[in-house]
């Protein structure tokens, strides 16, 4: 029992480190006095370069790698926050009941510690025996028995955390994540309210698999909050696509004729885009073929899909789907538990202000 609650003592260190480097990150230390001197990163001359100078810059050169890397330091940021979170709720859990905190962790790990068995190491080993050089399972035994053995305490212990946030009901986070500024125009194509507290907006490509994916998930989550999400289609057909671009002028042209969303749901249920059949499809529809074909021939709507595809850019877009929610970005057909998620704390958001 001692080594158990030596291992205890050395995670929850551990986890206070994470909490001290999780005011770093959030910038806690800094203090008012310092406040203009942190903003003010350079001089030139008698003229101050502040940090929106550098984000500006940063965003107009390179936006997709800034949102990136803000995506990853808000990831990180999480991860520390879940644990700081976790060791406050085993603080309060041992006050609670008159005890220590080593004297709940005693009372309350080891009996949720499973021991290493065969069936384990038999599993870790053909995940990885590919990369073991040849070693057989035999002689990568006691080092994978270890190797498990050091992580079950870990384990547990963050078990033990999710189990204690799970039962509170007082936990709010209030950590935002990066946004992204991102604009909705009178004529873009959407769906939804237009006062709705959730905005997403897609860049996509009808020639994407993974577009099509996202497709029957925006659908579910409209579905889902009818009153509550506007959803904005916007293109970003990729060079690689030879069908996407005019595919994309199409929509357009079916927009015209006021049978977007009709004609965006059939174009992802094809996997014929060449020309004629994206006039098959209006005929099919019921638009009218000479006015759609006109409009197609003449790729009257050439420049709004580039100009479109410039704003994702400028957004950060560099792959589809791109979707951005309430200005955070989500990057592929994630699944649908993700996208529920996210909605869910917008509108927790929105509800607190």
């Amino acid at each position: 029992m001692r080594w158990y609650i030596v291992r205890m003592r050395q995670l929850l260190r551990v986890s206070c480190l994470v909490g001290s480097l999780a005011m770093l990150l959030s910038g806690c230390v800094a203090t008012p006095e310092a406040q203009d001197q942190v903003d003010e990163v350079a001089r030139v001359g008698d003229t101050g370069i502040t940090l929106d100078d550098l984000e500006e810059a940063w965003n107009e050169n390179d936006p997709g790698g800034r949102l990136q890397s803000m995506m990853e330091l808000y990831e990180t940021r999480l991860r520390v926050l879940d644990l700081v979170v976790g060791d406050r709720l085993i603080v309060r859990e041992a006050e609670a009941r008159g005890i220590s905190r080593d004297e709940l962790l005693a009372a309350e790990l080891p009996s949720r510690t499973l021991p290493v068995t065969d069936d384990d190491i038999d599993r870790i080993y053909e995940q990885n025996k590919n990369r073991l050089g040849g070693r057989t399972l035999e002689e990568m035994r006691p080092e994978i028995r270890q190797a498990l053995e050091q992580q079950r305490p870990n384990q547990v212990l963050r078990e033990y955390m999710r189990e204690l946030r799970t039962a509170a009901d007082d936990i709010v986070i209030t950590l935002d994540p990066p946004r992204q500024r991102v604009d909705a125009a009178a004529g873009d194509r959407s769906k939804g309210p237009v006062d709705a507290p959730v905005l997403i907006v897609e860049f996509s490509d009808f020639e994407c698999p993974f577009c099509q994916q996202a497709t029957a998930t925006i659908t579910e989550l409209l579905a889902r909050y009818p009153d509550k999400i506007r959803f904005i289609y916007k293109d970003f057909p990729l060079p690689n696509h030879p069908n996407a671009f005019k595919a994309a002028e199409a929509g357009h042209c079916a927009h015209e004729q006021d049978k977007f969303w009709e004609y965006h749901d059939t174009l992802f249920t094809t996997e014929d885009l060449g020309i004629d059949a994206l006039k098959g499809h209006a005929e099919e529809l019921g638009l009218d073929l000479d006015s759609f074909a006109a409009c197609l021939d003449d790729a009257r709507h050439a420049e709004t899909v580039t100009a479109e595809m410039a704003t994702g850019r400028s957004y950060g877009a560099s792959s589809t789907p791109t979707l951005f929610i309430n200005g955070r970005p989500i990057f592929g057909a994630m699944p649908l538990s993700v996208f529920d998620e996210i909605v869910q704390q917008e509108l927790a958001a929105a509800a607190r202000q």
